[in-house]
C-alpha cells in the first residue's frame, strides 16, 4: 500500500506551489474523535504539515502529533477513563480540586 500524503500548496503572485507531506501511520483510529475533536485536528494538522513543508518542523514532529492524537483517540474508546476523567471534570468545577502546584509539593516534584 502506498504512503498517504497530505499535499500542502500555496498561491504567491499569481503562482501555485505544492509539496506533499507524507504520513507514516496508519489513520482508521479518527474515526473515534468526535466531531469537535476532529475538527481540532484537522486544523493543527493543516497547520504542522505546513510547517513541515517549510522545513520549519520535521517529519518527527508531524508523527509525534498522530501519536498524541491517536492516544486522545484510543481514550476515547475507554469508557471507564472517560467517566473518571468526567467526574474530575465535575470535581474541579464543583470546587473539591487541588492545584497541580500543590499536588507536585505533596509528591515532592
Amino acid at each position: 500500500m502506498e504512503a498517504l500524503k497530505i499535499v500542502i500548496g500555496e498561491f504567491f503572485d499569481d503562482r501555485v506551489t505544492f509539496k506533499p507531506v507524507i504520513i507514516s501511520k496508519l489513520t482508521e483510529w479518527l474515526r473515534l474523535l468526535d466531531p469537535d475533536e476532529l475538527a481540532e485536528f484537522m486544523t493543527e494538522l493543516t497547520n504542522i504539515a505546513e510547517q513541515v513543508a517549510r522545513g520549519d518542523k520535521s517529519v518527527n514532529d508531524l508523527d509525534l502529533f498522530l501519536s498524541e492524537w491517536h492516544e486522545t483517540a484510543l481514550v476515547n474508546q475507554e469508557d471507564d477513563v472517560l467517566d473518571d476523567i468526567m467526574e474530575a471534570e465535575s470535581e474541579i468545577n464543583a470546587g473539591r480540586g487541588k492545584e497541580w502546584t500543590i499536588i507536585k509539593k505533596e509528591i515532592g516534584l
